[in-house]
């Protein structure tokens, strides 16, 4: 078996959700003796490759970035030579580029649609991109969808439902021991950490977070890392509301610093308010090493479904500082309910939210699509 990831990018350029399934999976196939390459776009105007075991990582040549999308016309010509060398071609959505890509070359071997959320945003975008969209789903064998509520709250995918299987998204933790002298977070090791991680964005809704920070004791404290364009809005919100002692905005941390946060945190929040938050890896990290969550119900979204409402944590309503606050609280108080938290929450990730299990839910997949394609032909 040989199967090709095609999509908007590769790590570390562009490093987001998606790009980090599809290192994910290239990397994971190949660990299990599968043969897996991954094609997408470099975020620098030239041509390079590179390997993993048997794997080869073809990063074409960028031409522009628009819509949120990495153009090439390189990808086509690279698509075109290497698309039929492969049983299946595993393309991720969304990525406008790889539907033109895929539309103009017709390749013709089977393909495994992984949808990982809805274009939101781009609504002019959208009305030229639905129809490649529409016909890239016609022409797929499987759709992956990464939670269940997602099906239910896409209107495109509901169209298509008969074609869809739930894979949720897995990660292997590679937990080290690192120097923590080297850190700069020791000075909180005596307080209650809410740790919450991600890019400033507006559909993280940080503010609602911070503005919960007035609701916790002054023994807790909120660590929002990452950067972002709305940085400075949250550090005035912060300052507004007189919480420089209580929240804190440290940027980008090192992987020390993350593990350092994830192992002495009390809670992990999430304060997400859009659907552009599909899933959240981010919450999938913080089980593995047995936090508790906190995270927002947002509708059509799975991060409710990642976080199980008074199982591995608590679920709130999207922008409300108070529930946010008050669900905090709760499991700061109560040791016993804090501890069955803790440890259905490492359950969780060990038993449905592993690369592994990820990796065995995919390969069956691909065994099914080609064992009725072979009988087709």
């Amino acid at each position: 078996m040989k199967i090709l990831q095609f999509g908007k990018a590769y790590p570390p350029a562009n490093l987001g959700g998606v790009e980090v399934v599809i290192q994910l999976l290239t990397e994971g196939l190949n660990d299990s003796n599968i043969v897996c390459d991954a094609l997408g776009v470099n975020d620098k105007a030239e041509y390079k490759e590179e390997t993993y075991k048997n794997g080869i990582i073809y990063k074409s040549k960028l031409i522009i970035k628009k819509f949120s999308t990495l153009f090439s016309l390189q990808v086509i010509q690279i698509l075109r030579k290497i698309q039929n060398n492969y049983d299946i071609l595993h393309v991720h959505s969304p990525d406008p580029m790889a539907a033109i890509a895929l539309f103009l070359t017709r390749p013709k071997v089977p393909i495994v649609l992984h949808w990982h959320s809805d274009i939101l945003r781009q609504k002019f975008f959208l009305f030229f991109y639905t129809p490649l969209l529409k016909w890239m789903m016609k022409r797929s064998s499987v759709i992956i969808a990464t939670s269940p509520n997602y099906i239910k709250g896409s209107k495109l995918l509901n169209s298509f439902k008969d074609k869809c299987q739930v894979v949720p998204i897995g990660i292997n933790i590679q937990k080290s021991d690192f120097k923590i002298e080297e850190n700069r977070f020791l000075f909180l090791k005596e307080k209650n950490i809410i740790f919450s991680l991600g890019r400033l964005a507006y559909y993280k809704g940080f503010e609602y977070l911070i503005q919960a920070a007035t609701l916790l004791p002054e023994d807790s404290i909120v660590v929002i890392a990452g950067e972002g364009e709305e940085r400075e809005k949250l550090e005035k919100i912060i300052k507004n509301n007189k919480l420089e002692h209580k929240v804190i905005l440290p940027g980008k941390i090192t992987d020390a610093e993350k593990d350092f946060l994830f192992k002495n945190a009390k809670i992990f929040a999430l304060s997400s308010i859009f659907k552009t938050e599909a899933y959240a890896i981010v919450q999938v990290e913080a089980l593995s090493y047995g936090l508790p969550i906190v995270s927002t119900k947002i509708p059509g979204s799975g991060v409710d479904w990642v976080n199980l409402d008074n199982l591995t944590g608590i679920t709130v309503e999207i922008m409300n500082a108070v529930e946010l606050g008050q669900a905090i609280n709760k499991i700061i108080n109560d040791k016993e309910l804090y501890k069955a938290f803790s440890k259905n929450a490492f359950n969780r990730y060990k038993n449905e939210l592993t690369r592994d299990i990820m990796i065995y839910k995919t390969v069956s997949i691909y065994k099914n699509i080609l064992h009725v394609y072979t009988k087709k032909n």
